[in-house]
């Protein structure tokens, strides 16, 4: 270190920033919507004037003494061996939390990416980069916050970007909708997360400008407390209320979830967990530097070398120590609290009051780190390609066993299931055969593919990886088919659900489709149009990403869906007996976790266009006993709702834009009577087909793909309150208007 204060503004600025913004960020948003749900934000906001406070707190500590250390500052005011003790309590929060940090940190990394490394290597290594970091002194440790504060922030800013295509903001509403207590309940919770901001006490003696150092402490809170928000807003934007109070780790989710066809990197894994290494360990070696350096004063080591060697045995039999993660949350919302409370809130007070009363590195060095981190990664989880089972479609059948529900009530808790060859799920795979790629064969294999039968998805996985002696990977699936057999068996749904939930593997992203008949059918299907049938579906729903004749349901927008009432509507393929191919046609509604029926292409284009996400597509009317085709180029929905009665009454007024791409030749569309004339029967026609749509799904099949319940939780909370628990009656009895207002802009390139 050239000089005692050598702490610029953005050095403070930065290390308190990334200090603060630890892996805590990937939990975040579950905390928040447990317990205030679609208020998450407004919760954040008032933990961020919350901790301002806090952190004014420990600047006053500092300035009414001198800008001390901090353990000079507890000797000078409760003297040497109280100011000790109090210093080593303080001490054991810090190192506490960083060892809870780290557990979970090395979970999430063998989960998404090293799930064959041993835990113990893990954090051995991540323990000895941080020795490394701290031995460089303050200086080098205060340019790698530099650093990484860029790589951190500009990264996922980016990616953030990415994911503005799968955000619906409507999700953070209604606003304001929980109990006073309740937001008290979420701001104690939330602030936690604000750990971190005792590093001032690290930063603030060597700072350069002391006067300015309350100024940026305040600028790097407001910074912190947006972007906290943007991630629980972002986060219920694409998973929804129901979907981010069940995720370990939404941002992480939301991250892996990034599909951009085409693109140089595809599978976003090692991005996410690049990531994931930066935000902990900087939060890591920051808090492991402070600890360190008051362990070295308190106990006059002289090198905060040897006092960070010390604490390293304590950071990992802490770490160690949880048996699972449910444990390791329960011990951190166990501890954490009342140090939290002792080191950033009833310490500081009792320093002030006592001062009242007795008034009365270098770069280099990082880039070094950062080639530590990639060296010591182990080979544990190296990748053998031909080794391995890259499964690109996964058909899901209800097993022979499924209906023997008797014999799996008698099954008791403690009887060895595993030994039970019981076939309730039959589960067929498709992978490419890498074998018969060879040079100037083209790029696409045919599939070869694994039939295996199992308790659960899990044991059918296990089974498979045992049939071809492979390990088998899900990052490259494309379609997930689920059987029509298997959604009579609304249980075993659930099963099937959870376990696609739960795998992180799976991007969130693919396609899922159900079939007519067995899934085993279509992901064996010989198409003649493609070599593999996964491709040839894929292509059959991205092409109605523009013509709309069916609605593509991603598997994050089926979980999301499913969560929240169980209800959902699924792409139905079906064998085309006459061409000999495969179709979609229609959609399967699903409702209470059961196939309850389906809906024709039409009615399906209906339903996109009453809930206004209708991309384009083709209407068709006849006129003079002609058929007409209208190209639909632009729609917008608007939708509003009253009480009267006890009953609500929906009014939704349908605005489209389109075209004529085809009449007859006898006939003249020129002229503004005939145009009106025309719009006014497709208005018609349009009325029409949208009332029986909406009288099908709301009195027959009794759900609500348009998406009325969601409105009025959004927009009526008040109303919502009212009729939340009667809503399938409240529904089945609403009054629906529709008007429809079209303008044809073009008729082409003759009259």
């Amino acid at each position: 270190m050239r000089d005692k204060d050598f702490i610029t503004a953005s050095g403070i600025f930065t290390t308190i920033i990334v200090t603060v913004i630890g892996v805590g960020i990937f939990s975040y948003p579950r905390e928040l919507a447990s317990i205030v749900g679609t208020d998450g934000w407004i919760v954040t906001i008032m933990a961020g004037f919350e901790t301002y406070l806090l952190i004014y707190i420990a600047y006053r500590t500092l300035k009414s003494n001198g800008y001390n250390k901090f353990n000079i500052i507890l000797e000078d005011n409760f003297g040497k061996i109280l100011g000790g003790i109090l210093a080593v309590i303080f001490v054991a929060y810090n190192v506490f939390t960083i060892s809870i940090g780290m557990r979970i940190f090395v979970e999430v990394i063998k989960m998404y990416l090293l799930e064959k490394t041993p835990t113990e290597f893990l954090i051995i290594v991540t323990i000895l980069s941080g020795i490394y970091l701290v031995r460089s002194e303050l200086e080098n440790l205060i340019k790698f916050n530099e650093v990484s504060f860029w790589i951190m922030f500009i990264s996922v800013g980016l990616i953030l970007l990415f994911t503005l295509n799968k955000t619906d903001f409507t999700n953070i509403l209604p606003v304001l909708s929980n109990k006073p207590d309740t937001y008290l309940m979420a701001l104690k919770s939330t602030i936690y997360s604000f750990a971190g901001i005792e590093i001032i006490y690290l930063i603030g003696p060597f700072a350069k400008n002391k006067l300015h150092v309350n100024k940026t402490a305040i600028k790097s809170i407001v910074f912190i407390t947006l972007f906290y928000v943007i991630i629980v807003v972002f986060s219920l934007a694409i998973f929804s209320k129901e979907q981010t109070k069940i995720l370990l780790w939404p941002t992480i989710t939301m991250i892996n979830s990034i599909n951009i066809n085409g693109a140089f990197i595809e599978r976003w894994e090692g991005v996410v967990m690049a990531i994931w290494v930066i935000f902990y360990f900087t939060t890591f070696s920051n808090i492991y530097y402070l600890s360190s350096d008051i362990v070295k004063d308190v106990f006059r080591l002289g090198d905060v070398k040897l006092s960070s060697a010390l604490i390293a045995p304590v950071i990992y039999i802490i770490a160690l120590y949880p048996q699972d993660i449910a444990e390791l949350y329960n011990i951190s919302n166990k501890f954490i609290p009342p140090l939290f409370i002792y080191s950033l809130i009833v310490l500081p007070i009792i320093i002030l009051l006592s001062g009242k009363i007795k008034n009365m590195g270098n770069r280099g060095k990082a880039i070094s780190l950062l080639l530590i981190c990639i060296i010591l990664t182990g080979c544990w989880d190296k990748v053998e390609i031909e080794r391995t089972d890259l499964v690109s479609i996964m058909g899901v059948d209800a097993g022979v066993d499924i209906g023997k529900t008797k014999e799996l009530k008698n099954i008791k808790p403690t009887d060895p299931i595993t030994s039970i060859d019981l076939k309730k799920f039959h589960v067929t795979f498709g992978i490419p055969d890498l074998s018969k790629l060879e040079p100037g064969k083209g790029d696409v294999s045919q599939d070869k593919y694994i039939d295996v039968d199992g308790y659960s998805i899990q044991d059918a996985v296990s089974n498979a990886i045992a049939e071809s002696s492979r390990s088998i990977r899900f990052s490259h699936v494309k379609i997930l088919i689920l059987g029509e057999n298997l959604m009579k068996y609304p249980d075993s749904v659930k099963e099937v659900i959870d376990y696609l939930q739960r795998e992180p593997s799976l991007n969130r992203n693919i396609y899922i489709v159900m079939s007519d008949g067995d899934a085993e059918k279509y992901v064996k299907f010989n198409t003649p149009a493609e070599i593999s049938v996964e491709n040839y579906i894929l292509g059959m729903v991205e092409s109605d990403l523009k013509n709309s004749t069916v609605v593509p349901v991603t598997l994050n927008d089926f979980l999301i869906e499913m969560s929240e009432d169980g209800n959902s509507i699924v792409p139905r393929i079906v064998v085309d007996k006459d061409n000999n191919n495969i179709k979609i046609s229609g959609t399967f509604v699903i409702k209470n976790f059961a196939q309850k029926g389906i809906l024709n292409s039409t009615q399906t284009s209906n339903i996109e266009l009453l809930k206004g996400t209708l991309r384009g597509g083709k209407k068709m009317i006849y006129v003079d006993e002609h058929p007409l085709d209208i190209r639909i180029d632009n729609t917008s929905r608007k939708i509003r709702v009253l009480q009267e009665n006890g009953k609500l009454i929906f009014n939704i007024d349908l605005d489209i834009e389109g075209q004529i791409k085809n009449y007859y030749t006898d006939n003249e569309t020129f002229s503004v009577d005939k145009l009106n004339q025309i719009e006014h029967d497709f208005n018609e026609a349009i009325t029409k087909e949208c009332k029986s749509v909406v009288r099908s799904t709301q009195r027959e099949l009794q759900v609500d793909p348009i998406g009325f319940r969601e409105y009025v939780e959004k927009y009526h909370p008040g109303v919502w309150r009212q009729v939340k628990y009667k809503w399938d009656d409240t529904y089945k009895n609403a009054v629906v208007n529709i008007n429809v207002n079209t303008k044809i802009r073009r008729i082409g390139v003759t009259k």
